[in-house]
């Protein structure tokens, strides 16, 4: 099974989580390769001075294991990965697959994530999900992320953004979680498994050339990218804090 690293690098302090895995319609095999952060990122710069930023973190867990956690302490950024303190990115969707198995279309994989408060103040969580389709290391804009089925839960405790659209399709899903986590405890799931809807088998075209006839599959040689952005706002002034840092009325969303 070929496996690999990437790593994507952050812009204006924002850290990443995601997984990456390779797809291989004809032979129908896969690899899970790719990268996974968490991080706390926003904060409103407009009420710095009453926050105690010094007390502020948080983890995405992942199957019950923290992939990735990123807390302030002792005046600088914690960043703790599961692939060990030096490296800045963990990695998410590793243990999809078992040693040798091969990846089934239409198959259920667990993959049960949460947000834990890794600080010691309460705050308010935000969960951005990204799906998405590369091959040769560029997006291919032509195929639907819907097929990267996550299956989304507990939709009473997650906020989905209207702005998604109502059926919350689409290559990004934007999650608040509704009330306040407190310091040590962990979320409801908002995610339970992925799976890859089987009708990438039926994408395809067939060409003949003289007494050659070829079925050319549209999803042969993709890679399908699941992201995930978690980040935080502290409960003091919160509405406007929110709305500084996430640019949405929380109160509108329900989530306060």
């Amino acid at each position: 099974m070929k496996q690999a690293r990437k790593k994507k690098k952050a812009s204006n302090g924002k850290y990443v989580t995601y997984g990456l895995m390779a797809l291989a319609v004809l032979l129908l095999m896969g690899s899970t390769i790719g990268s996974t952060r968490a991080a706390l990122t926003y904060y409103s710069e407009n009420y710095t001075a009453e926050i105690t930023v010094s007390q502020i973190g948080v983890s995405l867990v992942e199957n019950g294991e923290v992939v990735s956690s990123r807390d302030y302490d002792n005046n600088e950024w914690k960043v703790n990965t599961n692939q060990g303190d030096e490296s800045t990115s963990g990695v998410l969707l590793k243990n999809m697959l078992g040693e040798g198995e091969k990846l089934a279309l239409n198959k259920a994989y667990e993959e049960t994530l949460t947000v834990r408060n890794s600080g010691s103040i309460d705050e308010y969580v935000r969960v951005r999900i990204y799906r998405y389709w590369m091959k040769d290391g560029k997006k291919v804009t032509t195929l639907s992320p819907d097929l990267i089925d996550l299956h989304f839960v507990n939709g009473g405790q997650w906020v989905r953004n209207p702005a998604d659209g109502p059926d919350g399709g689409g290559e990004c899903v934007e999650l608040y979680y509704k009330g306040i986590l407190p310091s040590g405890a962990e979320s409801a799931a908002f995610v339970d498994f992925v799976r890859i809807d089987g009708e990438v088998a039926s994408e395809a075209r067939v060409e003949t050339k003289g007494d050659t006839i070829t079925t050319i599959y549209k999803y042969d040689g993709v890679e399908f990218h699941v992201d995930v952005e978690v980040d935080a706002v502290q409960t003091h002034n919160a509405q406007d804090a929110i709305r500084s840092a996430w640019g949405v009325d929380a109160s509108a969303l329900g989530i306060l």
